[in-house]
């Protein structure tokens, strides 16, 4: 089902809900290169899951991704680099899914760090704004 909040999905188009996650994803990007926690962390609905790249732990609220984003942003010039990513709609349930590849770069006792990683993100529309409702991500090996 869709979020309560949301508008039936017949009222959406494929393509603007295709696009309005990915704006979102963009603006994830955006903040984490920028280390702006708390746009990061208003970009998460808040019962979003969050399985981390460089975590163990599934963060499964605001506190808890917000522990999460306080260690990994704390990286000196840390850089978010989209890669290629695919896009669905899920038009049963009202949620977009986005999967790809992005690169996190971060200066670490003068040397660069780099860690190509892979992602799913799911995205909703709540009270208006796509919000991430589930980010998955791994280093790739």
């Amino acid at each position: 089902m869709p979020h309560p909040t949301s508008p039936a999905l017949t009222e959406r188009d494929t393509e603007f809900c295709l696009n309005a996650a990915s704006r979102t994803l963009e603006r994830w990007a955006i903040a984490v290169s920028r280390g702006e926690k708390e746009t990061l962390l208003s970009l998460y609905a808040e019962d979003a899951i969050l399985v981390p790249t460089v975590a163990n732990d599934v963060r499964e609220n605001r506190h808890e991704r917000q522990r999460y984003f306080d260690s990994f942003l704390a990286n000196e010039a840390l850089t978010c680099e989209l890669g290629d990513y695919s896009r669905r709609v899920s038009r049963k349930l009202g949620t977009v899914v986005v999967g790809g590849h992005y690169v996190f770069s971060y200066r670490l006792e003068g040397e660069t760090v780099t860690i190509p990683a892979r992602f799913l993100f799911t995205f909703e529309e709540i009270q208006g704004e796509w919000r991430i409702t589930g980010h998955h991500s791994s280093q790739l090996a």
